[in-house]
């Protein structure tokens, strides 16, 4: 008797300490763990009345969320059932914040978005600051995860001055966190998410929020921010040294070894070690998995490590066959297919033994994936149209390396598209890429692929990123401009524009400006300066000034005829 009185005392405790071990279990990256151990302690709390079982079933629902990806189990349902009439509003808050964005996962979108508004106005009638800012900060996720992004952007806010007067330091270092992403996906600008990072990383410092989740995820998306931007150096300063004897147990750990691997990898050196890319993706969580195997796969590539590359292009296909959970998780699987691709249509590679991992067939697949995430997403996600056209432009380049005859201009056509979108979105580590890849399609001696040479030398050079130079002298060589002697100039060929781009270029030799092009041809602003962007790099020249010079060089030879309207003169 006396040990089972003893038995029931201890209980409580035991379930408390069960609990709290799997919530350190959870953050270190082991979800799976973490849900075995809650299922033990969900039993001991069972023993009494005195330890909530619908808080335990909680935290249930979030494991396994985390670390599985079946969800025939609603944890979240059996929690809310389990919560007694009188419960705190904070358990009831809870349980609806993790059931409502665990639904929106799922694609129950109604459901979700049901249970995050009576979780915000159960807090707004509490009235407690601090818990409206947590509350603020989860609507705002949710937004962010359905690609609402001025609603987002909104209850961020709120969540950040919340968070501000409550002193929840914590929460307004991941409001930067959101911020950004969610002003990211609305103009597509690298430049303005790290400066919203930024902004952010003073903040922590300033708080003591630095070594914190919150902080240190900020830090890392803040580096990711800086090497697509090209800010090599600053990004290297952040980094710093890799800790000594690093175990790569939590999700920061993980994620900080596969983004140093990222950049290192870019600049043409190998990490010491190399590490087990497959390994580090797999102890990840499903919903992170796209996210790290997009990094994973392009520093694979890079290194040339072929078994690697090969495993984690199958994981990116059952990825792009499955449920992917948030839908935005598509644009990370998006950029793994398209280094998967990279990897067989650039250099001597072992082609891949599976008929699904060909150039043409990865290609179907991502672009089936990206039209799935714009279905279910209404954010813009520019920089993914970037990286697409990449992956159609290698893919035409393949193709065309097989059979000459079918390459004509798709594949310029494509890496133009390309530069256009990583010039509006100041990814510059991208850009490059892409201006070389345009440069190649040129002939031999052209001296348009010297100016997309020059542009590209501009950024590589302060990035000190060898690969990129040895590719751009080896491409000098090929476009080296010829020598002319006299002193005519050399006559340009027949411009091969667009009938629209012919209608622009007419007009800006008018001396019109984008808005009043826009009015003549009845299309917007924004129309237009992409039609230029798109014909700086067709001609090859730096400025609107020069192409001009170019267009009205060309027009006596064109034999296409029509390239000035009539009355141009």
């Amino acid at each position: 008797m006396a040990a089972a009185g003893h038995e029931d005392h201890d209980a409580p405790s035991r379930a408390e300490t069960l609990r709290r071990q799997a919530e350190r279990a959870f953050l270190s990256g082991r979800a799976d763990e973490a849900h075995r151990i809650a299922v033990r302690a969900l039993a001991e709390a069972g023993r009494t009345a005195e330890h909530s079982g619908a808080l335990l079933l909680e935290h249930l629902g979030r494991y396994l969320d985390a670390g599985s990806t079946s969800w025939e189990h609603d944890y979240f349902d059996q929690s809310l059932a389990e919560l007694a009439p009188d419960a705190p509003p904070r358990e009831r808050i809870r349980v609806l914040c993790s059931g409502g964005l665990a639904r929106l996962r799922r694609g129950r979108t109604e459901d979700g978005a049901g249970a995050l508004a009576e979780a915000a106005e159960l807090a707004r009638a509490v009235g407690d600051g601090a818990l409206e800012a947590f509350v603020s900060t989860i609507v705002a996720e949710a937004a962010l995860t359905l690609g609402t992004l001025d609603e987002s952007l909104r209850h961020t806010r709120r969540a950040r001055r919340l968070g501000i007067e409550s002193g929840r330091h914590h929460l307004v270092v991941r409001s930067y966190f959101n911020e950004a992403r969610a002003t990211y996906l609305r103009t597509g600008s690298v430049a303005d998410a790290a400066r919203i990072r930024g902004a952010g990383m003073t903040y922590a410092a300033d708080h003591g929020e630095q070594a914190t989740e919150e902080g240190n995820t900020l830090r890392l998306a803040f580096i990711e921010d800086l090497i697509e931007a090209g800010r090599w150096t600053e990004a290297d300063e952040l980094l710093g040294e890799p800790a000594p004897g690093g175990r790569h147990g939590s999700l920061n750990e993980v994620e900080e070894t596969l983004v140093r691997s990222w950049l290192l990898t870019w600049r043409g050196r190998e990490p010491d070690p190399a590490p087990p890319f497959v390994r580090l993706v797999a102890s990840s969580s499903p919903l992170h998995e796209a996210y790290l195997l997009s990094l994973a796969l392009a520093a694979a590539a890079r290194l040339g490590d072929h078994a690697a590359v090969e495993e984690l292009t199958g994981r990116a296909l059952e990825l792009a066959r499955g449920h992917l959970a948030p839908p935005s998780s598509g644009l990370y699987v998006v950029d793994a297919l398209a280094c998967a691709i990279r990897v067989q249509t650039t250099g001597a590679r072992p082609p891949m033994l599976h008929p699904e991992c060909a150039p043409h067939r990865l290609l179907e697949t991502l672009e089936a994936v990206l039209a799935r995430v714009r279905h279910h997403v209404a954010a813009p996600y520019e920089l993914t149209d970037g990286v697409a056209a990449v992956a159609r432009a290698e893919v035409a380049r393949a193709a065309g390396a097989r059979d000459p005859s079918t390459l004509g201009p798709q594949e310029a056509g494509h890496w133009e598209t390309a530069i256009w979108v990583f010039r509006r979105t100041h990814a510059r580590a991208r850009l490059v890429h892409a201006l070389l890849g345009r440069a190649a399609c040129h002939e031999p001696g052209d001296d348009h692929a010297a100016v997309l040479l020059d542009e590209a030398e501009r950024i590589a050079e302060p990035m000190r990123a060898r690969p990129w130079r040895d590719e751009i002298a080896r491409l000098r060589t090929v476009h080296r401009p010829a020598r002319h002697t006299g002193a005519e100039p050399r006559a340009l060929p027949a411009l091969a524009l667009t009938p629209r781009q012919r209608e622009v270029i007419a007009r800006l030799a008018r001396g019109r400006t984008d808005r009043e092009i826009a009015t003549e041809l009845h299309l917007s602003v924004r129309t237009v300066n992409a039609h230029v962007a798109q014909l700086l790099t067709r001609l090859g020249v730096r400025n609107r000034a020069e192409a001009v010079a170019r267009y009205v060089r060309s027009v006596p030879e064109d034999g296409e005829g029509g390239s000035r309207e009539s009355g141009d003169a």
